[in-house]
């Protein structure tokens, strides 16, 4: 006779298959080609705004913001400002629930915003690049990805997805976990964190500049801020001044010197080193591949 039982696991959500995997950077008056087909699709600005087309209805989707478009269902993306950025990745995945975020705009804090990070981490270790081919039929696997890392990139979206069906269902109320003291307190040091890189990316900010303005200690939100965005402050406003960078050299109005010198770097070749070092590209080469592009 069996003493140990087993408990089942019930998959409320399971993607079954991967279609497409892109990072696309929108120059000003970019407009996407319109599509529709059979599976799901998940659109994530990572810097900027555009505008998002859904069947009949449009959307305005800032940074950190998202839309998931449904099977069959039209949809374009438009660029508004001078320049964004999307992370865009499709799938299968037999679930009635996402109906309840399908067709929206999705708010994405500190929480679900890592998660989209380390999808996309782990798809650039999955897939082979480039990821910008807006035509792309099939997906190419890397022949030296690490163990187990398709089933990794699954996980990964259930869990984005499970996360973002559970918040829906808390309109009008707050969720248990927002009362929580230490959790309230950690989301509004990231979300200030935030606010003050993105209104400093032209000025010459140190760390100490960033934790003077809050109340807390630097060990904490330093500890914090890494706990929820995976990467260091510092880290995460170097990412932010080359992304400004990156819509500047789209804008072809100036030179490298020039703004090296608009974003504070201390010289036009501690400029080049650090895009080269967040993008693997140089200014002039980043310059060239958006010339290049077909879609950006």
């Amino acid at each position: 006779m069996e003493y140990y039982k087993r408990t089942c696991v019930e998959e409320k959500v399971r993607v079954s298959n991967f279609i497409s995997f892109h990072y696309f950077e929108y120059v000003k008056e970019f407009k996407g080609i319109g599509e529709s087909h059979n599976f799901w699709e998940m659109v994530y600005i990572d810097y900027g705004n555009v505008k998002v087309i859904s069947d009949d209805k449009e959307y305005y989707v800032s940074s950190g913001e998202g839309f998931l478009h449904a099977p069959d269902e039209f949809h374009n993306i438009l660029s508004v400002g001078d320049f964004a950025s999307a992370f865009i990745i499709s799938f299968d995945c037999d679930c009635s629930e996402l109906s309840e975020i399908q067709s929206r705009l999705l708010k994405f804090y500190a929480r679900e915003s890592q998660i989209v990070k380390l999808i996309y981490a782990v798809g650039q270790e999955v897939f082979e690049g480039p990821y910008d081919i807006f035509d792309q039929q099939k997906l190419k696997m890397k022949e030296d990805m690490s163990y187990g890392g398709f089933q990794e990139l699954k996980n990964l979206m259930e869990r984005l997805l499970i996360l973002l069906i559970r918040d829906s269902r808390i309109k009008g109320a707050v969720p248990e976990r927002y009362l929580n003291k230490d959790f309230a307190n950690e989301r509004m040091i990231v979300d200030k964190v935030i606010g003050i890189i993105l209104s400093s990316v032209y000025d010459k900010v140190t760390l100490d500049n960033i934790c003077s303005q809050l109340s807390f200690s630097k060990s904490y939100i330093l500890k914090i801020f890494k706990k929820r965005m995976g990467c260091s402050v510092m880290e995460y406003y170097n990412q932010m001044k080359i992304k400004e960078a990156k819509r500047l050299i789209s804008e072809d109005r100036y030179t490298y010197t020039q703004i090296a010198r608009l974003l504070n770097f201390s010289s036009v070749h501690h400029f080049s080193n650090s895009f080269k070092q967040i993008t693997n590209m140089t200014p002039s080469g980043y310059q060239k591949s958006i010339k290049n592009r077909s879609v950006i």
